[in-house]
């Protein structure tokens, strides 16, 4: 079959022809139908697969227009004539929309016909093949720099952020008149002096690496430990997805991974992130049924000002970076595929950015994303409000506790099963290598089933009920139980959750009808297996069932790992691209270059989520803290009493902590 990807040099396009237009444009080409071809139909039966399989019709194309102006300068009228392709139907997405890329229109009207012939000179002279070939972009060696008010606002909240860290850091450096080595640890007496310390780097340096002093945090200090190695697997599965969407020289052992039930439980990782909706839920309910006796009165303004309250914490960082994706992204590097990361990200995130900052992206244009992976945060986001409303209903009416949780339960089990038998999908999420090229964009089962918050929400619910369960416990000094078999289980709990993923392979091998009822309660309790083994992997921690995991899960290093969390999430996206776009050559996949890639990315994700962190989320933190917390407290803690105020490490799970 003709290479799914082919690229030119990139450098050698502008360096080895002396002609004053250097142009290197990408395009996708589709192979015209010719059912008279024996290896057209061979292309046609192998991509029938559509679960294991790339289309192997539609190719990805790097094509140098003075290489290909110099060969088709050769070529008589009537060979001209029949290498062009003229477009035909095409019922399937096979190009990213044109509005995305500057120029492209007069690109296509310069260097269009001339690409297209080009293209079909290979196919038809190796293949006896043709296809209709579209320019996607062109670029060129030297790119004007263009700066917008956008571009310069971004330097400028930049440099303001710096000279704040400065002048912050030499006031408080000041205000240590003594030389008092806890002197950044401590509380300062006036409201006003902590504001004007707030940028402080030394005292945030406290800030990060400092032990909580709430025992409820201490004691579930190994949240920290599940947040780090959660996110070490969400990159890894960002970068497995990386390698179909970047173009790769081996396509055949990307596709095999599909026939080996130990990859795919990699591939269907996606359901890992439900580890962070459980955590988030269940931290949410901890502390609010242990702050529950200090209020003044439950009502529902509480839910209010607790949801704004964390708006304001979460949103500063988060809005920081999009600007960043918004305005330099695309100008830090060059090269085939960069326009294609990049330009897109810019395109979408001045276009949708609004629905990033209101945590609707999961819902609205989630088929032009900004930041992608954010449709976590805006999913957690509203979980997170979901959850205050439920735990404030049960405190409020406590004679309809048990009623309440059997709704919301039954809720969050029969809407995803009707989604996915009206919909008539799969029993499991299926990441299909197709789809995987657009980053799923175009996906139907994405944007109905695995990105909504009401298709999520039962793991987030079994974090609610197990926070209660855990507080009445811990109020009752329970000691837990250790019958054999549930520390049997437990041990197995890691071997279960991955014989749970490695379970959907079924339905990469089967093609089974659809709708189906089976199907559609098979996806739901799969996806709420995680309530089970996240609740006794939780439980046999907390009771240290193995003293020796508990050590490690407690190892100092992990508690500033996890409270960056938050930050290296939302730097990574910018990580990702830098890795995997600013390349000038077709890769190659291996299980030695995917793990290179995510180690590369989780270091440098932490790396620019510290100085994120550093700069902008302890400070926002710490001034929304003096700011609204004492009249948070006022409005709803009785006087008198010292209020818990959710921590870094603490008060929501990460990376949304």
């Amino acid at each position: 079959m003709p290479k799914l990807y082919a690229y030119d040099d990139y450098d050698e396009c502008f360096d080895a022809y002396d002609t004053p237009e250097q142009v290197y444009c990408v395009a996708r080409s589709v192979v015209k139908p010719d059912n008279g071809s024996e290896l057209y139909r061979f292309i046609q039966d192998f991509s029938a697969d559509t679960y294991r399989h790339f289309r192997h019709d539609h190719l990805d194309r790097g094509l140098c227009v003075e290489r290909c102006r110099r060969l088709v300068a050769g070529l008589d009228n009537s060979t001209l004539q029949q290498l062009y392709v003229e477009k035909f139907n095409i019922d399937f997405p096979y190009i990213l929309n044109s509005k995305i890329f500057e120029n492209v229109d007069q690109d296509r009207l310069n260097y269009g016909r001339l690409i297209n012939i080009c293209e079909n000179y290979i196919l038809q002279k190796v293949y006896n093949l043709t296809a209709y070939t579209e320019i996607e972009y062109c670029t060129r060696p030297v790119r004007q720099l263009d700066v917008d008010l956008l571009d310069l606002s971004f330097i400028a909240i930049s440099m303001l952020l710096i000279f704040l860290v400065i002048a912050s850091t030499w006031f408080d450096y000041r205000l240590n008149k003594n030389q008092k080595n806890d002197h950044y640890k401590l509380e300062i007496p006036c409201r006003k002096t902590m504001m004007l310390t707030s940028f402080s780097l030394k005292r945030n340096w406290y800030r990060l690496m400092s032990r909580s002093k709430d025992q409820l945090n201490e004691d579930l200090r190994f949240f920290q430990t599940f947040r780090f190695f959660t996110f070490f697997l969400v990159i890894l599965g960002h970068c497995s997805d990386m390698f179909a969407v970047t173009p790769i020289g081996n396509p055949f052992d990307r596709e095999r991974e599909y026939y080996n039930p130990e990859s795919l439980a990699l591939i269907n990782g996606s359901q890992i992130v439900q580890t962070f909706f459980e955590m988030s839920g269940f931290l949410l309910s901890i502390h609010f049924f242990t702050t529950r006796t200090r209020l003044k009165k439950v009502s529902w303004s509480v839910v209010l000002a607790v949801i704004v309250y964390r708006y304001i914490r979460l949103t500063p960082a988060y809005a920081y970076v999009l600007l960043l994706h918004a305005t330099w992204l695309p100008k830090l590097q060059d090269g085939p595929l960069w326009m294609r990361g990049t330009q897109t990200e810019r395109y979408m995130c001045r276009q949708n950015w609004w629905t990033n900052l209101l945590y609707v992206n999961n819902y609205v244009r989630s088929d032009e994303p900004c930041l992608q992976q954010a449709w976590y945060l805006a999913c957690d986001y509203q979980l997170f409000a979901l959850g205050m409303i439920l735990v404030v209903a049960v405190t409020k009416y406590r004679k309809f506790r048990t009623h309440i949780f059997a709704a919301a339960i039954s809720i969050s089990y029969i809407v995803p099963a009707l989604i996915i038998y009206f919909g008539e999908f799969d029993g499991s999420y299926i990441n299909r290598l197709q789809d995987e090229r657009f980053i799923y964009w175009y996906e139907e089962m994405y944007h109905l089933v695995y990105i909504p918050f009401h298709t999520n929400m039962g793991c987030y619910l079994g974090g609610i009920i197990m926070g209660l369960i855990y507080y009445k416990q811990r109020k009752n000094y329970h000691t837990g139980n250790r019958a054999w078999y549930l520390q049997l289980i437990w041990y197995l709990t890691v071997p279960i959750g991955f014989l749970c993923l490695m379970s959907n392979m079924i339905f990469y091998q089967y093609n089974f009808e659809k709708p189906s009822i089976w199907m559609a309660i098979f996806y739901p309790t799969m996806k709420h297996m995680w309530i089970f083994l996240g609740a006794i992997m939780i439980y046999g921690v907390i009771y240290e069932y193995s003293k020796v995991i508990k050590g490690f899960l407690n190892f100092s290093i992990f508690v500033p790992l996890g409270r960056l969390t938050y930050c290296a999430y939302v730097c990574h996206v910018f990580m990702l691209k830098n890795v995997f776009f600013g390349t000038r050559e077709v890769g190659y996949f291996s299980k030695v270059s995917l793990l290179s890639k995510v180690i590369t990315v989780l270091v440098f994700s932490y790396f620019m989520g510290l100085i994120l962190a550093l700069l902008l989320e302890f400070p926002a933190t710490a001034i929304q803290k003096h700011l609204f917390a004492k009249k948070l407290e006022s409005a709803t803690i009785q006087p008198k009493v010292s209020p818990v105020i959710p921590s870094n490490d603490g008060n929501a799970s990460s990376p949304s902590a």
